[in-house]
């Protein structure tokens, strides 16, 4: 009877390892762009400073992402300033509504920014959910700055943020600290606060609204009425 036991037993194993190849195996014929799920949808975050309160809604596709700039949450009126981003031609539109009128936003040819003196700690016990999303910590320091920054990451890839990023470089240090993220290429902070090596806060924004839903090409389309400013 013991010997029946043992078969099954290996069998079994024999079972979990055949389970285990062929998952992989499936796994390794699908192609990367299938095992990476693109967001596609609308977000909405506030940047908060000592000076100003900031409000964004964020239109993500494959291929565009259009950023409107508001200063009252309640989004009345028309956006302050329109930017759109067009990841697969590499350009950048700037709008401003209440004059309508464009300019093309000169790009970075370089996709990363190295920042000397940064140090990157990583606590993974030190989580919290934001938008239900699990998000993890990560802080980078620099001395030479008098910088300390807080990024909460979801476990999630979101591959656009660092393609926005990367197609515009800003001097902000919540940006061009970004890319000393070890996982910067998927990573999109859902929550950021910038602070002094004292502790004090210089700035913050937070994701306050995240939906995946479908959007219309429309919305990235250059209004007939906007005329060139040089």
């Amino acid at each position: 009877m013991q010997k029946i036991y043992f078969l099954i037993f290996l069998l079994f194993l024999s079972f979990i390892g055949y389970a285990s190849d062929l998952n992989k195996k499936l796994s390794d014929d699908v192609p990367p762009d299938v095992l990476k799920k693109d967001f596609i949808g609308v977000l909405k975050y506030i940047e908060y400073t000592p000076f100003d309160t900031t409000y964004y809604k964020v239109f993500v596709t494959k291929d565009k992402i259009r950023i409107d700039t508001f200063n009252d949450i309640e989004e009345k009126g028309e956006a302050n300033k329109i930017m759109i981003y067009n990841l697969k031609d590499n350009n950048i539109l700037a709008l401003k509504p209440s004059d309508h009128i464009y300019k093309l936003i000169d790009t970075d040819s370089e996709s990363f920014i190295n920042v000397d003196g940064c140090e990157v700690i990583l606590n993974k016990k030190n989580y919290k959910y934001i938008n239900n999303y699990k998000c993890v910590q990560y802080r980078i320091k620099n001395r030479a700055e008098n910088t300390d920054i807080t990024y909460w990451i979801p476990e999630e890839d979101f591959p656009f943020y660092c393609e926005m990023v990367s197609m515009k470089h800003s001097m902000q240090p919540v940006y061009k600290y970004f890319f000393m993220l070890p996982n910067h290429k998927v990573a999109f902070p859902m929550q950021t606060v910038e602070r002094t090596l004292l502790r004090e806060e210089k700035s913050s924004y937070k994701v306050v609204e995240l939906n995946e839903i479908q959007i219309s090409d429309d919305i990235f389309n250059l209004p007939s009425d906007y005329t060139l400013n040089e």
